[in-house]
């Protein structure tokens, strides 16, 4: 199979005939979430502590039929409501939802005069505690793996993700969301979305992020970052280092201009305003709706840059934008490593290559009794897992581009990005 004809020796500028149909408009998001946040969050980096007033609006919430509506939340968080008609009542905590989480506490909010909930309800939550769970390397010996944890707030930097609960999580809905954090002078923060205000008052950082795109979760990262960003089409690019470095800065935002770009053209418009590289401060490899999540080390090896870097880039559209149904598999990693990984190997003439480096990690890694479906795959864990649920599927997807042809291959990512925007994906 021929390379696609779309990137020179620079690896990202176009150099093919672009068919009609990659001009396609950018299309409206479909898959309306029942649920908003509008956040107001003060971090104290010194203490691990945390303080939250949320104001939710729910469509339809789960439970409203019956007079109470179930969120859960990190279990070192204690809630209050601040709307006088409602009140909260406290279930035991329990074991987080997977081992990796922490204990939740699982709160049910009632109408005092209970009368049931209408349609479009709203709730007004102030909560505040301590989150500190510092990262922890993984068990088991991986040539990929970091440390890893829930979520943690201190002097080395913030990051809170849906692993942390630390937003209430009213069941599976999407949701849409607006951040305003404040953190020490000297701090700032990212998230997902627009940056609307940026400002220092009374000795704090004040940074609001409005996402109105459905979101599965919502990422907090704080740190002491020195800000570089240039234009990239109708996008951003963005780079937070924890070090003055512009040199770096440079680079990368030349380089996500341009992958930005390029999967643009290829598989329809990028979804979002943005596209930042953020620094981390532990060694991590995280792409997130909009950032990537990268530790120092990493960020400064020179091939992350056209390997990591893009493929992060790419998750934007498969995983951050069309989202994975993980109850039937997670396609979208495979589907990302041989769009980017692979394909960036391709255009340099070296894409046997690494087909053949896949097969071989294949071979090595997924002994008898180890190999699994596809579809059972939801994400790496060992050197076995990552053959599988990368590799394995990246051949399978290079055999599904062979029997349709490039052009064809190409449409149907249009297409399937097209209809699913926003809304989450099977295999099938």
């Amino acid at each position: 199979v021929k390379p696609f004809p779309i990137v020179s020796t620079r690896i990202v500028v176009l150099v093919a005939v672009v068919l009609p149909w990659l001009a396609a408009s950018a299309v409206a998001d479909d898959a309306l979430p029942s649920v908003h946040h509008d956040l107001q969050v003060r971090l104290a980096p010194a203490t691990h502590g945390i303080e939250v007033e949320d104001r939710v609006r729910l469509a339809r919430p789960e439970g409203a039929a019956t007079g109470g509506i179930v969120f859960r939340l990190h279990e070192g968080l204690a809630v209050r409501s601040l709307d006088p008609a409602v009140e909260l009542l406290r279930e035991p905590a329990v074991k987080g939802a997977r081992p990796q989480h922490p204990p939740l506490s699982t709160w049910i909010a009632r109408r005092r005069d209970a009368s049931p909930w209408p349609a479009e309800a709203s709730l007004h939550l102030a909560y505040a505690g301590v989150i500190h769970h510092p990262p922890k390397a993984e068990g088991e010996e991986y040539a990929r793996s970091f440390a890893r944890t829930v979520g943690t707030i201190g002097e080395e930097g913030t990051v809170l993700t849906r692993a942390t609960w630390w937003v209430p999580a009213f069941g599976e809905s999407t949701l849409t969301f607006r951040l305003t954090c404040a953190v020490p002078e000297g701090w700032d923060c990212v998230s997902q979305g627009e940056r609307t205000t940026h400002e220092t008052k009374d000795g704090h950082r004040l940074t609001t992020w409005d996402c109105p795109h459905p979101m599965e979760e919502v990422y907090l990262i704080a740190n002491r970052f020195h800000e570089y960003s240039r234009p990239a089409g109708k996008a951003r690019a963005y780079a937070f280092l924890r070090d003055e470095d512009p040199n770096l800065a440079a680079r990368y935002l030349e380089a996500t201009a341009q992958y930005l770009d390029m999967y643009g053209r290829l598989i329809g418009p990028y979804p979002f305003g943005k596209f930042a590289l953020v620094e981390n401060f532990w060694e991590t490899g995280y792409g997130m709706p909009s950032f990537t999540l990268l530790g120092s080390q990493v960020i400064r090896f020179p091939f992350i840059l056209h390997s990591s870097s893009p493929h992060e880039i790419l998750h934007n559209w498969w995983g951050n934008s069309v989202y994975v149904d993980w109850a039937t598999g997670n396609w979208c990693e495979g589907l990302t490593a041989y769009m980017a990984d692979h394909l960036i190997q391709e255009q340099r003439g070296r894409g046997e290559e690494y087909r053949r480096g896949s097969l071989q990690k294949y071979r090595n890694y997924v002994k008898e009794g180890r190999d699994f479906p596809l579809s059972e795959f939801r994400s790496r864990h060992s050197a076995a897992t990552e053959a599988v649920g990368y590799g394995k599927a990246l051949m399978g997807f290079h055999m599904l581009r062979r029997k349709l042809g490039d052009d064809g291959f190409r449409e149907v990512m249009v297409r399937f990005y097209r209809a699913h925007r926003g809304k989450r994906a099977s295999f099938e």
